[in-house]
């Protein structure tokens, strides 16, 4: 059975084109053998996988993610150029999928269908750009890196989250106490409880030391789902803290002359 995927290689002006080449390959997970063969030409990319296993679509893209995540690491490595790429579309006329991928992914992007963004930008950019911001930049880079690697994305939910608790330490005056009073006063502003925590730090401990992990579609679901929980807590509990000063200030005065 043969799914053709196809892409491009980013950027666009900088040309590359590739000799065909096959590779075989097996799941990570289920072991499920296949073969690739990949083509380059002028930055699109084509993708034929053969296997006799009749996958998920989502778990085969990440699969030829992979295959094409390694050969332009190795471009990378040899030449230093640090090209990207998208795959955007796959095809298998016997199974009839004919799928063209976007940038959403469901289990984050559907709850939040109703999210006022402008509203949101405005309260999260005060925290971004303020003092102890970097904590907040680094977080939410490691949330964007989750959703863009599947197989990582364990490494970056955690490491999202420690951002966080240094930025929890700073705020409260605890960035110099030991980390387990740090865990318990980010636990207690963001509302997590340690079990969730730990749930995921599990997921994330084979790749922060450099093991090979990999991760199914449904945990996947739940461990970014877990983590927008616990981030999207302390970000309210900390807009509420900065809205409940600011009411206690109360409106500011012109001096009298």
């Amino acid at each position: 059975m043969s799914y053709v995927f196809t892409g491009v290689v980013l950027p666009e002006r900088a040309v590359l084109t590739l000799p065909k080449f096959t590779i075989k390959f097996s799941h990570l997970l289920s072991g499920a053998p296949g073969t690739a063969t990949v083509s380059i030409l002028v930055n699109q990319i084509s993708v034929q996988i053969d296997s006799g296993y009749e996958w998920g679509v989502l778990d085969l893209r990440n699969v030829v993610k992979g295959i094409l995540q390694l050969q332009l690491a190795i471009i990378g490595f040899l030449k230093g150029y640090a090209y990207d790429f998208a795959v955007t579309r796959v095809i298998n006329h016997r199974r009839e999928i004919d799928y063209v991928f976007g940038i959403d992914v469901p289990c984050i992007s559907k709850p939040r269908e109703t999210t006022n963004l402008e509203v949101a930008l405005t309260e999260l950019r005060g925290k971004v750009l303020g003092q102890h911001g970097v904590f907040v930049q680094r977080c939410l880079s490691d949330l964007l890196s989750a959703l863009k690697n599947a197989d990582d994305t364990g490494f970056y939910c955690y490491r999202a989250i420690e951002s966080l608790r240094h930025h929890c330490a700073a705020v409260h005056g605890v960035a110099h106490a030991g980390k387990a009073v740090q865990w318990v006063k980010f636990q207690e502003v963001s509302g997590a409880t340690e079990e969730v925590l730990r749930a995921i730090k599990a997921e994330a401990d084979p790749l922060r030391h450099g093991d090979v992990f990999g991760i199914s579609e449904d945990n996947s679901v739940k461990l970014l789902t877990s983590t927008w929980e616990v981030v999207e807590g302390y970000f309210k509990s900390v807009i509420n803290e900065s809205r409940d000063s600011s009411a206690a200030a109360g409106p500011s005065r012109c001096p009298t002359s």
